[in-house]
């Protein structure tokens, strides 16, 4: 039975797909059957394995959009390797924002759910890229995640932003497992003094921060424009050189 994990901050540019897909690609390499699936409409995450999900029409949005789940749907996926499969996203999505906006609280918040569970049996774990936004998205990735992960940078606005983030998982009586710091450079004292400061965010809110993180490094862009690949899924040295280690989700 999958387990499903979600990174989400309501703020942008703090590294939430790159997470998603690089630990995707981890959890591949491990021979773990994922499902990672873009819950933003730019659809970033299908971007990273060089698939614009602009020109698809078998997107996350027309599935639930018609009602399909994701067993239909599983023709469509993106096979990225024999243990990774991709769901992309484009502005369909947020056409199922605006058409679910009007329906009942108890059924907008289950469309995820009704479409996920009839392939929970076939996948190790789900994993969903989220959008910076408190939306219809969210209200249904709160009744399905095992595991909804904050990501948040060590800079000033970032962490005051994960407070923010937080806030809004408590007032929904989410439970956050985890907050995992990106784009970190350990060698400044800034970034040491504000990954004390998610630290305690995390501790006053009763959570765990991750022990390891993900370094701001060039490598993680390059390897999307250079090999069409998250850097966990590159075979070049010289990212291996670089002893990246993603943090992990039991």
């Amino acid at each position: 039975m999958a387990k499903i994990i979600a990174f989400y901050n309501n703020k942008g540019g703090v590294a939430k797909t790159t997470t998603a897909t690089n630990i995707a690609g981890v959890l591949s390499l491990e021979n773990k059957k994922s499902l990672l699936i873009d819950g933003d409409p730019q659809g970033h995450a299908s971007l990273t394995f060089v698939v614009d999900s602009d020109q698809l029409e078998t997107t996350l949005g027309a599935y639930v959009i018609s009602g399909w789940t994701a067993k239909q749907a599983s023709e469509y996926f993106i096979k990225i390797n024999d243990y990774l499969d991709i769901i992309p996203s484009n502005q369909t999505l947020s056409d199922f924002i605006v058409q679910a906006a009007a329906e009942p609280n108890e059924v907008r918040s289950k469309h995820l759910l009704n479409f996920v569970e009839s392939v929970k049996k076939d996948y190790d774990y789900i994993i969903f890229d989220m959008a910076p936004a408190v939306d219809i998205v969210l209200e249904n990735i709160v009744e399905i995640v095992d595991d909804l992960v904050v990501v948040a940078t060590p800079e000033t606005y970032a962490v005051k932003n994960a407070a923010t983030t937080l806030k809004i998982t408590d007032d929904r009586n989410v439970k956050v497992r985890h907050i995992v710091p990106t784009k970190v450079q350990m060698n400044t004292n800034t970034h040491q003094f504000l990954l004390d400061n998610l630290r305690e965010l995390a501790e006053d809110h009763d959570i765990k921060m991750t022990d390891t993180y993900i370094p701001n490094l060039i490598a993680f862009a390059e390897s999307v424009t250079l090999y069409q690949l998250p850097v966990s899924l590159t075979t070049d040295m010289r990212y291996k050189k670089s002893k990246i280690v993603l943090p992990k989700f039991g």
